[in-house]
Order: C-alpha cells, then sequence, then structure tokens
C-alpha cells in the first residue's frame, strides 16, 4: 500500500487518469456495453501504465514552466484552432466526401492501376485525410510560430522503441483471441505481407500521426502548463478526441447521436494513456506507433476479401 501511494505521489497524472478511467467505464456500462468490459479494461490500463512507467522511470514528471507573457493566450488559441481544424475536416470528410462516392472512386482507379485492393483502399483515405485533418494543424503550427518540439515532433530511439512494445501487446492480444477463436482469421492468411504493411503505414497518415499530433500534441501538451494540473489537461484532450469521433460513429454506422456521444467517450479510453504516454515522453510517436495499431490490428487479424 505504501509502494501503490508513493507512486501516485512521484506521478501526479495517474491519480486523474484511474478517476476518469472508472468514470467512462461506468458511462460504457450504463449506455453501451456490458459489466465484463470493465475489469478487462481495468486490466489492460494497469498493464500499459506499468509498461509505460518502466520505460520512462528516469523521466521528470513536472511540467514545463513558460515564462513568455503573450504564451497563454497563443497556447489557448493554437489549441482551440486545432480542435475546430479536426472537427471541421472528421464533418467533411463523413457528411460530404464520404456520400459523395469520392474515396470509394479513387480506390477504384487505384485497384485498375493494379494496386492490391487493401492498399488502394487505405491509400484513397490518406490521400484525402493528409490534406484535411494533418497538413491544416502543420499550417497552423506554423501560424501560430511554435516549434517542432512544442507539439512533440521530436522522439528519441528509446521513444520510437516503446511505442513499438506497446503495440507489439496489442498484437499479442490479437493473436490470443484469434487462439481462442475469437476471430475468424489473420489478414496475411488471405493477403501478402507487403501489402498489410503499406496498408498500415497510409494509416499511420489516416489516424495515428494526425490524431496524435492534434490532441496529444497540440491540445493536451499546449493547454497542460495553464489548467493547473495535467490532468485537467488529459480529461479536456480526451473528451475531445472522443467527440471528435462522432461523426465517424454517427455517419459510418448510422447510430443516433444521442447514443453515438456516450459511446464515443467509452471508445476515447484509449486517448486517456495515449495521453499520459505523452506526458512521460513528451513525443508524439510513440503514441503514434502505438495508435496506428490499434486500426493495424485489426487490419491483422480480419481476413481481407
Amino acid at each position: 500500500m505504501a509502494r501503490a501511494v508513493a507512486l501516485l505521489r512521484d506521478h501526479p497524472l495517474l491519480t486523474p487518469l484511474l478517476v476518469v478511467y472508472a468514470a467512462i467505464n461506468i458511462l460504457g456500462v450504463v449506455f453501451a456495453f456490458g459489466l465484463l468490459s470493465a475489469p478487462i479494461n481495468l486490466v489492460l490500463l494497469l498493464v500499459y501504465v506499468s509498461v509505460i512507467n518502466f520505460a520512462t522511470r528516469d523521466r521528470p514528471t513536472a511540467v514545463t514552466a513558460i515564462t513568455r507573457p503573450d504564451a497563454r493566450s497563443s497556447d489557448i488559441g493554437f489549441a482551440m484552432t486545432v480542435a475546430v481544424l479536426q472537427f471541421g475536416g472528421a464533418a467533411i470528410f463523413w457528411f460530404v466526401i464520404v456520400p459523395s462516392g469520392l474515396v470509394h472512386a479513387w480506390a477504384a482507379g487505384l485497384r485498375g492501376a493494379g494496386v492490391p485492393s487493401l492498399v488502394a483502399s487505405k491509400a484513397a483515405i490518406a490521400a484525402i485525410a493528409v490534406p484535411l485533418l494533418l497538413l491544416p494543424t502543420l499550417v497552423a503550427l506554423a501560424f501560430f510560430r511554435l516549434r517542432a518540439g512544442d507539439v512533440g515532433l521530436k522522439a528519441t530511439p528509446r521513444d520510437l522503441l516503446l511505442g513499438v512494445a506497446l503495440a507489439v501487446i496489442g498484437i499479442a492480444l490479437g493473436l490470443g483471441a484469434v487462439a481462442k477463436g475469437g476471430h475468424p482469421g489473420l489478414m496475411w492468411e488471405s493477403a501478402p505481407m507487403p501489402a498489410v504493411t503499406a496498408a498500415i503505414a497510409f494509416q499511420s497518415l489516416i489516424n495515428g500521426i494526425p490524431e496524435e499530433l492534434a490532441f496529444r500534441g497540440v491540445i493536451f501538451g499546449r493547454l497542460m502548463p495553464w489548467l493547473g494540473r495535467p490532468g485537467n489537461s488529459l480529461a479536456i484532450s480526451t473528451m475531445v478526441f472522443g467527440l471528435y469521433h462522432v461523426p465517424s460513429l454517427v455517419a459510418g454506422s448510422h447510430v443516433p447521436l444521442w447514443e453515438g456521444v456516450p459511446i464515443t467517450l467509452f471508445g476515447a479510453l484509449p486517448g486517456l494513456v495515449l495521453g499520459y504516454l505523452f506526458y512521460r515522453t513528451r513525443s508524439i510517436w510513440p503514441g503514434a506507433i502505438w495508435h496506428t495499431s490499434f486500426s493495424g490490428v485489426a487490419l491483422l487479424f480480419w481476413p481481407h476479401t
């Protein structure tokens, strides 16, 4: 017990992370998911947090002080601008571009040129996601005159290795589900590994890099010095991250809005741990690798037809 208390004292973001994680799990149980999901998610949380803490045990945890007199308004303005750009891009994609059939048309053109079907579909989405979601954030970064390091665009080899390790854990869980019959098969049984690798690379441009840059590097990272405690920034960035996925659920799965909000908030649970990972490493890249693996696992552990 004393060791646990010392851990929470030395890592101030752990307590709000656990509280918000528990609250979202309760919402998930009430509105969308069964009771069994809560303990499973808690075990996964403890595993991931333990790995992150072990890998970053020599890192300082204090929030970097900012002394520029104009920094507060600039950082908050930057975070709000990026949030608006992300919500606008998601709305345009799901309510304008997808209904227009543009993605399917581009994918069909790539397939006609000999590109494997799996790669063609991901490349078509990435070709739209990059100018719609990633480039506007980079333009805003230049407009507000911030450096790459200010939003976590730098990384050490150890940071990248941590991201790979977290991704491997997820893949191992997927393998366990396959072994127990939880999935119908493996992607590489019906698609060549080079195609799977290329598809995952394009997936990183669709959500891994754009979302980690926007929601962790910018919104969480730039609000953190000004909200008193890092837990406040973690909670806000995670809720914004969850609500950002509402258009995809409403338009893509035809879920009513009143159901979509609690479902996407529950789906934002990984955002809490991704935020904690950013807090410990001050880099978006381990999170981008891990985040990409969420969708990558779906590619790896679901047969392509």
